[in-house]
């Protein structure tokens, strides 16, 4: 003998976290920023330079639970891995190697446009707006202010897909 009520318990489950999945997934296909994006160092220009040999950044998920993950290949020294991941608005945490960011705050701007800043022991670094273009096939993010040294940054990052 089977026990119809305990299935449609388990079926409603199921389809609840296949619904809530989807809906999550349907998010992060319709959100422009989300994707690997790989830098284009000749579109791109450093102030100070020089410019990384490389550089990858992909984001994920939706911005009530982003996650950013950056690895670099620098002009020179050993190559570098920092992530971060949360919510819109709050500080969080940076993981890795990122000289000059401990915290990373973001918010939503519009359906094209992210903004963030950065901070190194609570004091703000470099403030960033990323832009993806009308195609989605570019990203732009310009960074400004001040490195971790004290340095004054004026960055134009060009990804694409």
């Amino acid at each position: 003998m089977t026990n119809a009520p305990a299935r449609h318990v388990c079926l409603a489950i199921f389809v609840g976290f296949a619904v809530a999945a989807a809906a999550t997934l349907s998010a992060q296909a319709n959100d422009p920023m989300v994707g690997t994006w790989k830098l284009n160092v000749a579109q791109s220009k450093y102030s100070p330079g020089p410019a990384p040999k490389s550089q990858t950044l992909v984001i994920s998920g939706t911005d009530q639970a982003r996650k950013l993950v950056v690895d670099v290949t620098p002009a020179t020294g050993p190559a570098q891995h920092w992530e971060v991941s949360g919510g819109a608005g709050a500080d969080l945490p940076v993981t890795g190697t990122n000289a000059n960011a401990d915290t990373y705050t973001f918010k939503r701007v519009n359906a094209t446009t992210l903004e963030a800043q950065y901070k190194k022991g609570g004091k703000p670094t470099i403030k960033q707006t990323a832009v993806v273009s009308a195609d989605g096939k570019t990203l732009t993010v310009t960074g400004t202010g001040m490195d971790a040294t004290g340095k004054p940054v004026n960055n134009v990052a060009v990804y694409e897909r």
